[in-house]
């Protein structure tokens, strides 16, 4: 599982031409246009919430955990602007949890995949079924999940799908951050500061592209300037 397939290669290829055309055309007329009170915006307040933190900072450095936290309140911005209703506790546990498989505590403990995403997944589930979440729920968490890594996920993959895609691109790649205006970056990144988070994260996909040579990582490495997009992120 996640070993890309050539099939998935171009499909991969045809979102990310699609993905530019329309980065292209939101550069030009969206810039500067959110601005929303990011003190307003708090984790949900559940047994699970602060379990799916509590373990992220337990096994994540400090500035990973931090990107973790910053993609909960980039996504909570973009769904606020747009109106895009979303479950709160679910989104939170997707964000929290959406890197495990990055941390040595987790990495590989899925033993059946080509992609850390699925490492990922099986810290999440497991948090999800102890917490007594339906089957429902934890398939959308599962694909929230699974999903961040692709080139484009949209809303009728799942409102949480499609928001961690936006705020995980956006923390990494810098990917829409010229749609918020400098006060509302700046007051996300003073809440949640970056550290070393693009040496960091620059290292373990890296790691993850060479000993998962068909993962999806691999690809955005190889063809989609992965590195110097980071690299370049206005941040």
């Amino acid at each position: 599982m996640g070993a890309l397939t050539p099939r998935d290669r171009r499909v991969l290829f045809g979102q990310a031409i699609g993905m530019q055309a329309g980065l292209a055309g939101g550069f030009l007329f969206k810039r500067n246009r959110i601005s929303i009170d990011v003190g307003a915006i708090q984790p949900p307040d559940s047994p699970l919430a602060e379990n799916a933190a509590r373990v992220c900072a337990e096994v994540s450095p400090s500035a990973l955990f931090n990107h973790c936290a910053r993609a909960y309140v980039w996504g909570c911005i973009f769904a606020k602007h747009a109106g895009i209703a979303f479950d709160t506790e679910l989104y939170y546990a997707a964000c929290m949890l959406h890197d495990l498989g990055l941390t040595p505590a987790y990495h590989d403990c899925a033993r059946h995949g080509e992609c850390f995403t699925l490492d990922s997944v099986e810290g999440a589930s497991a948090l999800a079924k102890e917490a007594g979440w339906d089957a429902a729920r934890q398939d959308a968490l599962a694909e929230a999940i699974l999903l961040h890594m692709n080139v484009v996920v949209g809303l009728d993959h799942g409102a949480e799908a499609h928001l961690l895609h936006e705020a995980a691109s956006l923390d990494c790649l810098g990917l829409r951050a010229w749609e918020l205006t400098r006060d509302t970056r700046n007051a996300v990144v003073a809440r949640h500061p970056r550290e070393d988070i693009k040496p960091l994260l620059l290292d373990v996909f890296t790691a993850e592209a060479k000993q998962r040579p068909k993962c999806r990582a691999a690809f955005l490495i190889r063809y989609l300037l992965f590195r110097p997009m980071m690299r370049m992120a206005p941040f």
